[in-house]
């Protein structure tokens, strides 16, 4: 048993109390109220001192293998385009990566997700050369041992030939029949993008998947290229492409989603499945940005991620909304109620992966919670507690002071408990360096 107690408790679902308790137990929060909590012999308690307590957040597209990359020097690269990103850098990048640099960089990766505030993440990975376990192995990581909630998948693509084609499906299946853990490790089918996927592959892969009642996850119409390939070669908008697979199933999540036509958002609209939004990672390659309200006010399902682009949900939050101000010339573009349909989707996505309630500070829900180093300097409510959220991100560089994944505490007082952190810092730097010289 956990007791907090002396905290701000707020979640973004309308809750706040000034000061109270939340009561743990097996993996669930027992109990919320205000005030000082009842006498609970032998239970570890955790003393807030007035810090702000809330769920932790869901990050609902990631890319872990990425982690390796910062700073990483590519003599000579000046892309011109989206493509060029993504032959020059990414692809690069993934094939070069070994099973041990995997591992690490999704020890890495998460050990940021963890000191951001996300205890539930969904991954979409790609390691050509190290296709055979590489899910397992981050589930390794991130699950095993640092605790945190994730979803996997592999990217299945053509661009290496159809041999890796089918091993990507093989590794998704593979991890689905013996690696999943209910509330802790769950799976999709990974899929690239359209535009690197012909007819056999989406089709074989669509197969693999139905038995097991997999959705699937795959970058949509991130760039021009997958618009322009489906029009083609298809005669088809990159939506009514994946349409025809039966691939906007229910749990289905298409990162990015920025170069549709308004019948693709209709299309959309009528389908269950969720478009990932990256606000920050599309800046930075320049590919657009989404039409959130235009999705939004169709009723289609909308979702936060980023895409690899760090961890950090809040500061992704934020950066939606800028940008809709932005690209809209409207101040109030994405307001509030808005906003909080993203944060929530995505506690709903996990909700149905991992199998139990998440995102308020009720009973019987997940004891999935962040103690973030906060004490406001203005009037905190639950009306506000999103602009408190955004804001102490940009003007205090908002950090957990404690995180609690499914009643365990994963990080203390800033330390990630369990996990030798300069060491893991020490390997990912001896990695980075002979990943980078072998590019």
């Amino acid at each position: 048993m956990l007791v907090i107690e002396r905290a701000r408790l707020a979640d973004l679902y309308g809750t706040y109390h000034e000061q109270g308790h939340v009561i743990v137990r097996n993996g669930r929060i027992e109990a919320v109220g205000t005030g000082p909590a009842s006498e609970h012999p032998g239970a570890k308690v955790i003393d807030a001192e007035g810090r702000l307590l809330t769920p932790g957040l869901v990050n609902a597209h990631a890319h872990l293998y990425s982690s390796l990359a910062r700073g990483m020097p590519l003599p000579g690269f000046s892309p011109n385009s989206f493509r060029d990103i993504l032959e020059g850098l990414w692809w690069r990048l993934d094939r070069a990566l070994t099973l041990d640099d995997v591992y690490i960089s999704a020890l890495v990766g998460g050990l940021w997700h963890l000191r951001a505030g996300v205890t539930a993440l969904f991954d979409h990975h790609a390691s050509p050369t190290a296709i055979e376990g590489s899910l397992g192995t981050i589930k390794r990581a991130v699950v095993d041992e640092l605790g945190l909630r994730c979803d996997l998948c592999y990217e299945v693509t053509d661009r290496g030939g159809t041999g890796e084609r089918d091993a990507g499906i093989a590794e998704n299946v593979r991890f689905t029949k013996e690696d999943l853990v209910p509330g802790f490790a769950a799976a999709h089918m990974g899929l690239h993008a359209s535009f690197t996927l012909s007819e056999e592959s989406l089709s074989q892969a669509a197969e693999a998947a139905e038995p097991m009642g997999l959705a699937f996850h795959i970058h949509l119409a991130e760039g021009k290229e997958d618009v322009v390939d489906a029009l083609q070669k298809y005669g088809l908008r990159v939506t009514e492409r994946l349409e025809k697979f039966g691939i906007l199933r229910e749990g289905t999540l298409l990162a990015h989603g920025i170069h549709l036509a308004q019948a693709e958002l209709e299309l959309l609209s009528a389908r269950p499945a969720s478009v990932i939004h990256n606000p920050r990672s599309n800046m930075n390659n320049a590919v657009g940005a989404a039409q959130v309200e235009a999705m939004l006010s169709r009723g289609v399902r909308l979702g936060l991620g980023t895409d690899g682009f760090g961890c950090d949900m809040i500061g992704e939050l934020l950066s939606a909304s800028l940008l809709a101000h932005h690209v809209s010339g409207d101040p109030t573009a994405l307001g509030g109620d808005k906003l909080l349909s993203l944060v929530q989707h995505n506690y709903a996505l996990a909700e149905g992966f991992f199998g139990l309630p998440m995102g308020k500070l009720a009973e019987g829900y997940a004891a999935d919670l962040v103690l973030w180093n906060y004490r406001p300097p203005t009037p905190l409510s639950a009306d506000n507690l999103l602009y408190h959220l955004m804001f102490a991100n940009i003007s205090e560089g908002l950090s957990p002071h404690t995180v609690i994944v499914a009643g365990q505490v994963r990080l203390a007082e800033g330390r990630v408990e369990g996990v030798d952190e300069e060491g893991i810092l020490a390997k990912a730097r001896a990695a980075a360096q002979a990943l980078w010289a072998r590019l």
